[in-house]
């Protein structure tokens, strides 16, 4: 998953100290874990008035957040992969990869803004 800073710069009408987007790296936890964690997403998201992005589990439970890591987007990303490896690895087998954009090909996210430019989409 490839993510561009640039997508959390419009603030969220609900709670303009955050970023309306926010990107999702997981969804839920094996139950296996939930005495040591309880059930949660792991979502990022950008605090808008600190300028540094935010790591946070959602608890379903209780209907809670819990900033768990800030810093910067690599920061938060490699973060992020530590948490889906500690989580996931044993029943996906496979390796996360979360990597930040970098504005051109081959590491530009979708949603990157420069992307049209870069790749010379027009309209």
């Amino acid at each position: 998953m490839i993510v561009c800073e640039y997508e959390f710069d419009r603030p969220d009408p609900r709670n303009p100290s955050y970023s309306l987007v926010e990107v999702d790296i997981y969804g839920w936890i094996p139950r296996q874990f939930w005495r040591e964690v309880r059930d949660h997403r792991l979502s990022l998201r950008k605090n808008l008035k600190t300028g540094k992005f935010e790591l946070y589990r959602h608890y379903y439970a209780d209907d809670c957040d819990e900033v768990i890591f800030t810093g910067s987007l690599e920061e938060c990303l490699k973060k992020a992969e530590e948490e889906w490896k500690r989580f996931h690895y044993g029943w996906a087998g496979v390796e996360p990869e979360f990597k930040p954009c970098r504005h051109k090909p081959p590491e530009i996210s979708s949603l990157c803004p420069k992307r049209r430019t870069v790749i010379g989409v027009s309209g």
